[in-house]
């Protein structure tokens, strides 16, 4: 606008002065027109050219005297025989049409833009001559040169000043949004704990308390989705079925570490892989494409390992909507289905077991209804016989229901303190007759001082008895027994070790189960019932401790009871 306005200025100020200097000239040339009329007429030329100097230093300008033919007769400061025709020249050809004439142009001799102005003058004998008046203009050009440059510097300081100020207050307004920016910014790189300080009012500060209501928003949802993840993998890491989520892609979103051990994979590395990479089991995968594409939820049983056994349940997620993902719950059944086995096994084990002596004694029972019961030899022979095999059925009845008793409580009935060194001699005391009829040698072993324990005498004295009846009828004649009963840190140790006939390794993980027996034929006709090692390991679990063997086939067995050491009441 300043630029405009200069420019308009100095436009109008340089005509101003192009008018008042034409108008100037205009009457220098009536009054020198005047003045040298009486030697025009006389045709005087050297009165005219003389009169023309004098004029020009009066008038502090060039003056010319031009006839109608354009030829110079006078002239202040030329020669008028060197000086070219001026007939044709602008201001001589408009003042011969309408009596004054003006025209601006660079001269030569002045070396700057002139102003020449002509008029026609009328002589008395008809003819016409022209006076040029000439007038420099260096002077208005280099004031409005440094009008112009002026009004530039003035331009240009209020533009640097217009930059400066609009800058300030760009930046100034700016600043807000910059600030709002850059806490977006972190806000967007999980920087939650950044807050605004918003200003008194305006739309910024609104907006500054809206962006501050989010962040805060947002950082309660990321606590509660951190606190309600970590439950959830609390509760996965808790659980004893192995859990796998997958997106709609397969790719495993969830995963818990016993799945890990279900399945056989690394579970801490699943995580974000397709699923077909992480389980290797066919039937799973089918399920799991079959559910995703439509079908309904479904159980399965699947055998990842010989022997091992497990239930898998697949259904989407969440439920009674589009489905999001799939869940996989690996539940082991390995255990159940042992129990199935061990079950079925049992009752096989105890129907035979009952079988065998329940079929011997009703033929010798109808053996001696037939006659033999007259018979003074086979008689009293037959009746051994059948009272051997009911013992046997007693004895087996007899374990059964202790057996039975020992599993069904959580708790040792009638708890107290006892010696442990007396229910071991007892025992040993009891079976030295037995060892002495296979002439083996039974020795007992105790160490002193030890603490008293805290169960029930009897049951203790039952496992301690089978052990050492069991090392009496497996090892043979002239054997050696050996028992002792040592402390072993938190536990007091009862071994019974023989050289006997020993255990081959593959039976010992077994020894310790229901009706099982190494050798059966030998150890029905000794009269085990083949629970005897079952009650002592049951022994030795309701009173807090364990049982163990070591054993070499021909070498003989060692077995350890261990029993726990009471803490002392405070």
């Amino acid at each position: 606008m300043a630029g405009v306005i200069g420019l308009f200025a100095a436009t109008r100020l340089r005509q101003t002065y192009l008018d008042g200097t034409r108008a100037g000239l205009h009457n220098e040339s009536i009054l020198v027109s005047d003045l040298l009329r009486p030697a025009l007429q006389a045709g005087n030329t050297p009165g005219v050219e003389a009169e023309a100097r004098r004029l020009g230093q009066l008038l502090q300008c060039k003056i010319a005297v031009i006839d109608e033919d354009g030829n110079l007769i006078g002239e202040n400061d030329a020669d008028a025989a060197t000086t070219e025709n001026r007939a044709a020249r602008p201001e001589v050809v408009s003042a011969a049409e309408r009596g004054d004439g003006w025209d601006i142009r660079d001269s030569r001799a002045l070396n700057a833009k002139v102003l020449f102005f002509a008029h026609k003058l009328q002589t008395g004998d008809g003819k016409a001559h022209f006076v040029q008046l000439a007038a420099p203009l260096a002077n208005p050009d280099r004031q409005i040169e440094l009008l112009y440059g002026g009004l530039g510097a003035a331009v240009l300081a209020a533009l640097a000043a217009a930059v400066l100020l609009s800058f300030y207050f760009a930046r100034r307004s700016a600043a807000p949004l910059l600030e709002l920016t850059t806490f977006a910014s972190a806000l967007a790189r999980g920087e939650l704990n950044r807050r605004l300080l918003p200003s008194d009012n305006g739309e910024i500060s609104h907006l500054a308390k809206a962006l501050n209501t989010m962040a805060d928003s947002l950082g309660r949802l990321l606590v509660q989705n951190s606190k309600d993840r970590a439950e959830l993998l609390a509760m996965l890491a808790s659980m004893s079925e192995g859990v796998i989520a997958t997106d709609t892609r397969q790719r495993v979103v969830v995963v818990n570490h016993r799945a890990g051990e279900l399945l056989a994979f690394d579970a801490a590395a699943a995580q974000g892989k397709p699923l077909w990479e992480v389980v290797r089991n066919e039937a799973i995968l089918k399920a799991a494409g079959e559910i995703l594409a439509g079908s309904e939820p479904k159980a399965f049983q699947v055998s990842p390992d010989v022997g091992a056994y497990l239930e898998i349940t697949a259904c989407t997620y969440p439920s009674g909507a589009a489905p999001q993902g799939l869940v996989l719950v690996a539940h082991d059944t390995t255990q159940s289905m042992r129990y199935q086995e061990l079950r079925k096994e049992f009752v096989a084990n105890v129907s035979h077991e009952l079988r065998t002596p329940l079929t011997v004694i009703k033929g010798f029972t109808e053996t001696l209804r037939d006659g033999a019961m007259t018979d003074p030899l086979s008689g009293p022979k037959f009746l051994a016989t059948i009272e051997r095999h009911v013992d046997q059925l007693t004895n087996l009845v007899d374990d059964l229901l202790e057996l039975s008793k020992l599993e069904g409580t959580p708790e040792i009935p009638r708890r107290a303190s006892f010696d442990i060194a007396s229910v071991v001699r007892r025992a040993a005391d009891l079976l030295m007759p037995a060892a002495q009829r296979k002439e083996q040698t039974l020795t007992v072993e105790i160490a002193r001082g030890l603490p008293a324990l805290l169960g029930n005498a009897d049951y203790v004295d039952r496992a301690v008895s089978n052990l050492i009846d069991n090392a009496i009828k497996y090892t043979p004649e002239r054997g050696e027994i050996r028992v002792s009963v040592v402390p072993d840190e938190n536990n007091v140790v009862v071994e019974v070790a023989d050289n006997g006939i020993g255990i081959p390794p593959h039976d010992l993980s077994r020894v310790f189960e229901r009706f099982y027996r190494v050798d059966r034929s030998r150890s029905r006709e000794m009269g085990g019932t083949g629970l005897g090692l079952s009650i002592v390991k049951h022994v030795a679990q309701v009173h807090g401790g364990s049982i163990d063997v070591i054993s070499t086939p021909g070498q003989g067995s060692r077995f350890r009871l261990k029993l726990p050491i009471p803490e002392p009441s405070s």
